[in-house]
């Protein structure tokens, strides 16, 4: 399962969030504008009217006013106009001849009937007489706008008469329609720039964390003087980093400690076990033939040496730790190397039948005696774990510039759950640690490391169907003859 970085989930959520916020403004923008649009289309029609309800109009006054409109927008301009008037008795004194192609049976809300003011002149006849004093203002009553289909009607009366005069909405729409395609082509735009943006700032705000994680690769047990660098640190990670360094420094204390008790203990064993090791040598030498003194001296001599041959490895084990590791390079044949070892299974299993594909004159350089000790360790295992079964499978062959050493053998594998722990130091398939197949879990562990100090590789490559297969690379320098 492929986990999402923690970059990415920032660049996400960033743009999760800036898109929420572009597209709620604009659709908020473009609701606003038509509101202001109306708005402002309401005040206009208002204006147009307002000053002319306010006064006693002739009959033919509207359609004068009709055609000074159409002369002013002109009938297929910008502005395109509908008027209906009638009159008190509900007569009509004017209808635009848009008003029933568009408007149809669409209902219109009008203002309440405005009944006449005292001094108010309400008889028509009136506005055809001359008089000599000036004409009272009629009561006009408040305007009623309505949306009926793509124009804005407004429904204003005075006691005389009552007037609706629309206005096209289609400017009003052409322009929302045009600010709602630049917010569509806008909106993409921004959410890729925020994408740029978002992941250049979130790899500024995490240059600590791969600086932290830069450092944590580098510390091994060869490099764990490496600390993380506070200079450039924001003060959110100068706590964190501290802590990281403080502990780094007791991993350091620590592994300092262990490996000079594993140098100074096997330092201090060697030199008692020797003299053990000599004196049960003299004592078996003395012993008579056949006596159980010698079968208790020779078994207390085996035991020393196994001791030995771990104290051996354990001293090995504290100098590959501490990059100490003593190599003596030197350009050496490694097809003689293990072809001498060859005959040494046969020295631990006469029975046991060995095939051998050797490619002549491979050369590596490396310290002979280590290289000797991991390739013995190798057949060795496949000696012990063999149980007898034929044949052990030794191949040695250049590939391109890697030595490829590869050790086979059949009987017992390998169990899924240990083919990952095989190389732990003193780890054993045998869990119960008995003497069945002789070993204290360090063989593999210590050839590894000598590999990896030779710059090369050891790894388990198969074990199953009864086979198990060891697999050793190096670097060649020399072609093979």
């Amino acid at each position: 399962m492929i986990l999402p970085s923690f970059k990415l989930k920032i660049v996400l959520l960033n743009v999760l969030l800036s898109g929420f916020l572009l597209l709620g403004f604009g659709l908020f923008f473009i609701q606003m504008s038509y509101r202001i649009g109306i708005d402002r289309t309401d005040r206009e029609l208002r204006a147009l009217v307002e000053g002319e309800m306010q006064k006693n109009q002739p009959p033919n006054h509207w359609i004068r006013f009709d055609a000074a409109l159409e002369n002013l927008y002109g009938d297929t301009g910008s502005k395109q106009f509908l008027m209906n008037v009638i009159d008190y008795r509900n007569k009509s004194l004017f209808q635009s001849k848009q008003w029933d192609d568009f408007i149809g049976e669409a209902v219109i809300p009008y203002p309440p009937v405005v009944e006449p003011v005292d001094g108010e002149i309400t008889d028509p006849a009136f506005t055809m007489r001359t008089v000599k004093r000036p004409r009272p203002l009629l009561h006009v009553s408040e305007p009623v706008f309505s949306t009926v289909g793509e124009w804005r009607i407004m429904t204003i009366r005075n006691p005389e008469i009552t007037l609706a005069l629309g206005i096209s909405l289609g400017p009003l729409d052409m322009e929302i329609a045009r600010a709602r395609t630049t917010l569509m082509l806008t909106v993409p735009v921004a959410l890729l720039l925020t994408i740029g943006v978002g992941w250049l700032l979130a790899q500024t705000a995490l240059r600590p964390v791969n600086t932290i994680a830069r450092t944590a690769q580098k510390v091994s047990a060869l490099n764990l003087a490496e600390r993380i660098p506070l200079t450039k640190a924001d003060i959110e990670f100068r706590q964190l980093i501290k802590i990281i360094n403080d502990m780094l420094d007791r991993l350091q204390s620590s592994f300092q400690q262990a490996t000079r008790f594993s140098a100074d203990a096997a330092h201090e064993l060697k030199t008692p076990l020797t003299i053990l090791s000599g004196e049960l040598e003299a004592a078996l030498q003395s012993a008579p033939d056949g006596s159980e003194d010698q079968q208790t001296y020779k078994n207390s001599l085996d035991e020393v040496q196994r001791l030995k041959s771990i104290i051996r490895k354990l001293l090995l084990f504290s100098q590959a730790d501490s990059g100490k590791l003593p190599l003596y390079m030197e350009p050496l044949d490694l097809t003689e190397l293990i072809r001498s070892t060859c005959g040494d299974i046969h020295l631990l299993n006469p029975e046991i039948k060995v095939e051998v594909d050797l490619q002549d004159g491979i050369e590596v350089n490396g310290d002979a005696d280590l290289l000797s000790q991991v390739i013995q360790n190798l057949a060795g295992n496949a000696v012990k774990f063999s149980r007898g079964v034929s044949p052990i499978t030794i191949v040695l062959r250049q590939d391109g510039d890697q030595v490829v050493f590869e050790i086979s053998n059949r009987g017992v594998t390998i169990p899924d759950a240990d083919r990952d722990k095989i190389f732990e130091r003193f780890y054993r398939t045998d869990k119960a640690r008995s003497r069945v197949i002789d070993g204290a879990g360090l063989g593999l562990s210590l050839a590894r490391e000598i590999v990896q100090a030779h710059g090369g590789q050891l790894v388990l490559t198969d074990s199953s169907n009864s086979l198990t297969t060891f697999r050793l690379t190096l670097r060649c320098t020399g072609l093979p003859a």
